[in-house]
């Protein structure tokens, strides 16, 4: 999975326009840059524009930031949800998977063969060689490789520090995806898939595992990056009309090697092996989407012990300060997360004024 940096240029000031990193007046010339998280365009004067980029959002970096071991930089922002524990990372992509297996446990399970690294900019240089002299490392934000050991198949799974939690579930989810197909495709297929539809089937799967958590933000994200060249949006397209089964048997079976736009219909045309049933092109047409539950009340499903520490509630990820919103006994409840502890997280019912403790074990 790669970023795409946003491109910035400069153009004449207003005399009220003032610069959105530092907050002083802009005189002169300023950069319009682009957050990537947001997909907002902020002022730049000539003076932030030479700060430290963070690696998340692209901004320059001045007050609060944190640069990691690796050199990268984080803004105060985005260094707040970042996940910078080995640990709690390996613990976020196994939910991943865990919850990829739940959306679609109807169609398909999700390869548990699969060792999780944690790795940063400085092992992700040695991945590549550089030509010449001037090289710069790519933005990845994951890879897995097949790994034969003892005649058996396993997945070496790298994921990179610093991502924000929500963007660091989607990574492991693409990953995972890329590990189904080499587990469920065979090698002649696998050969003809187009390597941008093979990134645009993974980058859907994660979109509709965000679709399910609410994620609008990270789904948005994930549409604003060109780098399957609009293969993920065909995938998207193609889901909502003929089903996700249709998907996955296209992926194992189909006779093209990536989708066209004004041709989503050719998702259909694969060619079965004999004694393996082609899936009902009608039987879910819809998108995968996790039925939105009506509890008689809130649940504390986990806790990840990062910095800063999130809380699974009612299925939802969520950090100290965060309003979400809940179905209680079939009425939308709005609730703020004001304490995040190791075994409780203290809410307020914002609808009520109540406040309330979960606790993750009943002692």
């Amino acid at each position: 999975m790669m970023v795409i940096l946003a491109a910035c240029f400069t153009a004449p000031a207003l005399a009220q326009d003032s610069c959105d990193i530092c907050g002083k007046p802009i005189t002169g010339s300023f950069y319009l840059v682009t957050d990537q998280i947001t997909g907002e365009q902020k002022k730049v004067c000539s003076n932030c524009i030479l700060l430290p980029r963070c690696f998340i959002c692209g901004l320059p970096v001045k007050d609060g930031g944190t640069q990691l071991s690796d050199g990268r930089w984080l803004c105060a922002r985005d260094s707040q949800t970042a996940v910078m524990d080995v640990n709690t990372a390996r613990q976020v992509a196994d939910e991943a998977r865990d919850e990829l297996d739940r959306v679609f446990s109807r169609y398909t399970s999700w390869p548990t063969n699969v060792n999780i690294n944690v790795i940063d900019r400085i092992d992700v240089d040695s991945m590549f060689q550089p030509v010449g002299n001037n090289f710069e490392s790519p933005n990845l934000l994951g890879c897995i490789r097949a790994v034969m050991e003892d005649g058996k198949k396993h997945y070496e799974m790298n994921l990179l520090t610093g991502l924000p939690l929500v963007e660091l579930r989607a990574t492991a989810a693409h990953e995972f995806s890329h590990a189904w197909v080499g587990e469920n495709v065979s090698p002649e297929r696998h050969a003809h898939i187009a390597r941008d539809a093979e990134e645009g089937f993974c980058e859907m799967v994660a979109y509709l595992l965000m679709d399910s958590e609410g994620q609008e933000a990270q789904k948005q994200f994930i549409l604003r990056n060109h780098y399957t060249r609009g293969q993920v949006q065909l995938f998207i397209a193609a889901e909502q009309e003929y089903g996700f089964d249709q998907i996955l048997d296209w992926m194992k079976y189909g006779e093209t090697s990536r989708l066209e736009d004004g041709h989503l219909d050719e998702i259909r045309d694969v060619k079965m092996p004999a004694g393996v049933a082609a899936a009902s092109p009608a039987l879910y047409a819809t998108t995968v989407k996790a039925p939105i539950r009506a509890v008689s009340s809130l649940e504390l499903q986990g806790i990840l012990w990062g910095n800063p520490p999130a809380a699974i509630i009612n299925n939802q990820t969520v950090f100290p300060n965060d309003q979400f919103k809940v179905n209680i006994g079939g009425k939308e409840t709005r609730v703020r997360c004001l304490e995040i502890q190791t075994n409780f997280v203290r809410i307020e019912n914002l609808d009520s004024g109540e406040e309330q403790q979960l606790r993750l074990w009943n002692n």
